[in-house]
């Protein structure tokens, strides 16, 4: 019995903090849960405080899917605490048994985070959460258990930690971080258990499951398909950075709510079109999701192409053309080539009706065709005209021409003459339509409609536009007339006018026509309804499997939506039955090129694009291919090979007057020049290009110019001008509605951010492009958030965090043959190297690097490397080393006008001739305006702190003034540079006690960095200060003696010396300087 009121019935099972015990309450005559505390904790004062000022917390929590906490007691010398008592099972037994169905795992995953929920919502964090410590009653209600006990672990400065490694977030394992996402990434882990019977994470040590946790080399395959929705968030909650999990519980609970109601209506669709049948008798369209777009089977269809009308007035003879088009388009199983692309070919390849046998087969083999139809329409006296229709069918070498229709023509005959000539084309190519018509054909419009379609073609907008208008005046029920109007309007971007086009259509159309179906797309695209509009384009190809250009309209819509894969699924389907398409293969390989597959976008798809463009002799089109050579080329690196497709289609664009490609070409040029630190010729460029833009009215060409504009200004360390710029851009692109244009600009933005040293801002713009990229599956975007949060991550001192996320893009890049992502991955894993002590490697890898950006021309990584390896050569002691590469780099720091570099190498070359000195900085500001300003203002003041000890000066008090004031918040290894000079004034001066609270500093800094090479200068001055102390030294000598004899082993050939030398800057009496001398 415990304070006279619990009696004990049994033991339940130990845990990592104590007994559970099943008591009975006797005043309340209630089972309750006992946890009685482990002895251990018993000695520990902080840790019994710490828990119940938790546990006053805990005590808030009032949840149906929480274990409520009763009272804490000490009795019979033993500590322990009553909750709520739950039969049942915990899940870890529920895992183990291996019945749970999917809607069970959904159903506990709902209470968990409802009860998460309650506790984000007060800011309690469980630190501990895992199947063991959640009960599930018989019922099937679930209980998370434990609430607070984690304080019991954290009651010193060790930042020890608690839990399960398995189930703990990789920042609270390496540092004892708390943060709003730790517990949700506890459940990401349970949730990946549940659903795939296995763990996410392997490992059988604390540092092995680390390292997969950051390795980010996660598969998630469920054992049941219904659980494969949740993919996308569970990895998310997983991400080993906590700014790519998802903000809150809450969030994080309506996305999974989404994705099961989702897959919930899904899964009932088909019983819901069962039973509508039996109500709507009479419809014969019934409604499906299934993205099946055709059945391309060749025996099934045919292929036809009508040729311009001959005869007397050119815009009425083509209006009956696009009336008899407009009937055959119709027929279920009949490709029918599109009117403008046939008059195109024939005016590219120079060729006029009527055509001999070589033509014809010319015209058939490219638009891949079974027969061609030729309609002329002769006058026989007055008034009267008769229309003949030839049917020239190719089979092979084959050719035969007959009759397919001849007879009067009138206004009033035009649709009974193309009714029987429908009905002649059926016949003659043994045309069978499915039972089951999917669409109803709209009832035929007036001739006059087609007449006003033709001046549209021949880009008399506005005079059409005027004919319309008054068209649709005097017949207001003209349904098909709103839908030209709605494409017009459409096509020169007024949204709204165009939606209530759209609504007349709607209005005035018979339900299940085509033109109800195709003004329903336009207007649920238009309103957003993704899932509406893409439901109404499959409906109409299902109707229509063989329509290429309602395929096309529908690859468009997926671009939009950013679903590349069925874009290129779709294409792919389109060339299988039009190889000569002029702009299926393009949009394949832009298809490609945002999945990141770079090489199948040039080897497979763009260069049959420029074959297809060649052979059509269409220069509109080859233009667009050399400029997407160009750009996939300059993403390679190849700059040589894509400044020489630019200019090509730069040539072929001027040439055929195509102003926007002129424009797009240009900017794409400017960003090559860029590369090369060419920035005259690349700011000409983007003058001449937005002066298009702004002509052309053209808001994604315009957004374009102003990113490189910004780009422009950050090669110049103009980071203000640059942060404009791209808010310029994220402003229209917004507008826009480009997700992956958005994201390109959040993270340009958020790099400026992190350049002007505002990181919080930059950490906010990175997160958002980070899930942009993810949504639309773009991973060289992914690439480069990551990179940038690595640098981040490396700025702020958590060198293990930073090496995992860029050895991820490291693989990432090479597996995409991204080089540009690959050399920046490259050069900064050899940086942390080198921060870590591991020199000759270091210097090998970044020198393999630069000696790329050689071979590339890549001036900007030219420089930027080689003032790394001046830099590094310099810290070493090796000046002739880095007079080399500083004389290597002087040309393309001069020429490249970025005043970064300016900077890094002026401080270099001062150092080197020995003129860093407190009076020359005097008049520098204290706080730099930027990231790269400051980094170099702060080094200046160390490097000139150190050479004046190297006098034999005792007093840098000075510098130190200077240095406290600087802000260190991205500057963490610096800051540790600065700790180390304070230190030294510390010991000149004999304040121990000072000195001992900056070791101790330092010391968890670089715990957390994982090990600065210069750490070994703290461990002699500790040695100092334990020989003041009358304390052993011995154990820190011994440090130094290790650390320096493996740095000196990692060191190129004879530098041993000058290493030592330059490291001996100030007076110890402990062997070193002798060491540098006698070495």
């Amino acid at each position: 019995m415990l304070v006279e009121r619990f009696e004990i019935v049994s033991a339940q099972g130990r845990g990592q903090y104590g007994c559970v015990y099943k008591a009975l309450d006797i005043q309340l005559q209630t089972y309750v849960a006992i946890k009685v505390l482990n002895s251990a904790l018993h000695n520990s004062e902080q840790a019994i405080s710490s828990f119940k000022n938790e546990l006053l917390l805990v005590r808030q929590l009032s949840h149906p899917n929480i274990i409520r906490v009763h009272e804490y007691y000490y009795d019979q010398q033993l500590h322990f605490i009553t909750m709520d008592w739950i039969e049942g099972l915990t899940l870890e037994d529920k895992i183990a048994e291996k019945k749970l169905t999917s809607q069970e795992i959904i159903d506990i995953v709902k209470q968990l985070f409802a009860g998460l929920a309650c506790a984000d919502e007060v800011g309690i964090v469980h630190k501990d959460l895992k199947p063991d410590n959640i009960l599930i009653d018989t019922e099937g209600k679930v209980y998370i258990a434990d609430f607070g006990l984690a304080a019991l672990k954290n009651n010193d400065n060790s930042q020890s930690i608690i839990g399960t490694p398995y189930y703990a977030a990789p920042e609270y394992l390496l540092q004892g971080k708390v943060n709003k996402s730790t517990d949700l990434y506890s459940l990401g882990v349970i949730i990946y258990q549940l659903c795939c019977h296995s763990m996410p994470f392997t490992g059988n040590s604390l540092e092995l499951i680390i390292d997969s946790k950051l390795s980010g080399n996660i598969k998630f395959n469920p054992y049941q398909a219904k659980l494969k929705s949740l993919k996308a968030l569970v990895l998310s909650m997983l991400a080993a950075n906590t700014q790519s999990r998802p903000e809150s519980v809450s969030l994080a609970s309506r996305s999974f709510e989404s994705l099961i109601n989702k897959n919930a209506k899904r899964n009932t669709r088909p019983v819901m079109l069962f039973a509508a049948a039996f109500v709507f008798v009479g419809f014969i369209w019934v409604l499906t999701t299934v993205e099946n777009t055709a059945n391309t089977d060749k025996a099934k269809y045919s292929s036809i192409a009508i040729l311009p009308t001959v005869m007397n007035s050119e815009t009425e003879n083509d209006a009956f053309t696009d009336f008899i088009h407009y009937r055959l388009s119709h027929v279920s199983n009949l490709r029918v080539i599109d009117i403008s692309r046939v008059t195109n070919l024939l005016k590219q390849l120079g060729l006029n009706p009527p055509l001999d046998k070589a033509k014809v087969e010319l015209l058939s083999d490219l638009l891949k065709v079974d027969a061609l139809i030729s309609p002329a329409v002769i006058r026989t006296g007055g008034n009267n005209q008769d229309v003949q229709i030839k049917l020239i069918k190719v089979d092979g070498f084959n050719i035969n021409e007959s009759l397919l229709l001849n007879a009067p023509l009138d206004d009033e005959k035009w649709n009974s003459v193309a009714s029987q000539a429908v009905k002649n084309l059926k016949q003659a190519l043994n045309l069978k339509e499915q039972d089951g018509k999917s669409l109803l054909l709209s009832s035929p419009p007036s001739k006059a409609l087609f007449n006003i379609k033709k001046q549209i073609e021949l880009g008399n907008v506005e005079e059409a536009k005027t004919k319309l208008q008054s068209l649709l005046a005097q017949n207001p029920s003209l349904a098909q007339g709103w839908l030209v109007l709605g494409e017009l309007l459409l096509e020169n971007n007024l949204i709204i006018e165009a939606e209530q086009a759209y609504s007349k259509v709607l209005e005035h159309s018979k339900p299940l026509t085509y033109s109800a179906k195709f003004a329903s797309a336009r207007l649920n695209d238009l309103a957003g309804k993704v899932e509406l509009a893409k439901n109404d384009y499959l409906e109409l190809i299902k109707a229509f499997p063989y329509n290429i250009e309602l395929k096309i309209a529908l690859a468009e819509f997926y671009f939009f939506i950013e679903q590349h894969s069925k874009a290129e699924q779709l294409l792919l389907d389109v060339v299988k039955l039009d190889p000569y398409h002029p702009n299926a293969w393009f949009m394949l390989g832009r298809a490609a090129f945002l999945q990141g597959d770079l090489n199948k976008a040039v080897d497979d798809y763009f260069v049959k694009a420029l074959v297809t463009a060649k052979k059509l002799k269409n220069p509109l089109k080859e233009g667009e291919a050399l400029n997407a050579f160009g750009v996939v080329y300059g993403q390679q690196g190849n700059t040589e090979l894509a400044f020489d497709y630019y200019l090509q289609a730069l040539t072929v664009r001027q040439n055929m007057g195509d102003s926007a490609g002129v424009a797009t070409t240009m900017t794409n040029l400017a960003s090559l020049y860029l590369a090369e630190a060419q920035y005259k010729q690349a700011e000409d460029y983007l003058e001449k290009s937005l002066d298009i833009y702004t002509q052309l009215g053209d808001q994604q060409g315009l957004s374009n110019s102003y990113n490189e504009l910004g780009v422009l200004a950050e090669e110049q360390a103009l980071y203000q001008k640059a942060l404009k710029h791209y808010q310029d851009a994220l402003t229209i692109r917004i507008n826009l509605s480009n997700q992956m244009l958005q994201a390109e600009s959040m993270n340009n933005i958020g790099f400026m951010y992190y350049m002007l040293l505002n990181h919080e801002h930059a950490l906010v713009y990175w997160q958002q492009a980070e899930q942009l990229f993810q949504r639309i599956q773009f991973p060289i975007g992914i690439i480069h958030v990551q990179q940038n949060l690595a640098q981040i991550e490396l700025s702020k001192g958590n060198w293990r965090n930073a090496f995992h996320l860029f050895n991820n893009t490291l693989k990432d890049a090479s597996a995409l043959n991204s080089v540009e992502e690959t050399i920046v991955a490259k050069s900064y894993l050899a940086k942390l190297g080198f921060l870590q002590g591991g020199f000759k490697q270091s210097f090998s890898e970044l020198e393999s690097v630069y000696q790329q950006a050689e071979a590339l021309n890549d001036v900007r990584a030219i420089a930027e490397f080689g003032l790394w390896l001046a830099d590094w050569s310099m810290q070493l002691g090796l000046k002739e080393h880095a007079i080399r590469y500083l004389e290597k780099v002087e040309l393309a720091v001069a020429n490249n006008g970025n005043v970064e570099y300016h900077n890094k190498h002026a401080f270099l070359s001062r150092y080197i001739n020995d003129q860093l000195h407190l009076n020359n900085l005097q008049n520098q500001a204290l706080v730099a305006p930027d990231f790269a300003h400051q980094s170099v203002y702060i080094r200046e003041l160390i490097y000139a702190a150190r050479e004046h000890l190297r006098t034999g000066e005792k007093d840098i008090s000075a510098y130190l003034v200077k240095l406290k004031a600087a802000d260190y918040e991205l500057q963490k290894y610096q800051y540790i540079d600065y700790l180390e000079l304070l230190a030294i004034q510390q010991f000149l001066n004999k304040q121990w006690q000072a000195l001992q609270a900056t070791l101790r500093e330092a010391e968890l800094l670089q715990r957390n960095m994982g090990g600065y090479w210069r750490s070994f200068q703290f461990d002699r001055l500790h040695a100092q200060l334990a020989l003041a102390n009358e304390a052993d030294s011995s154990a820190y000598i011994a440090k130094v003696d290790k650390k320096v004899a493996d740095l000196l082993n990692n060191l190129p050939k004879n530098a041993e010396h000058t290493f030592l030398s330059t490291l001996s800057y100030f007076e110890l009496n402990d062997g070193f300087g002798e060491l540098s001398a006698n070495d």
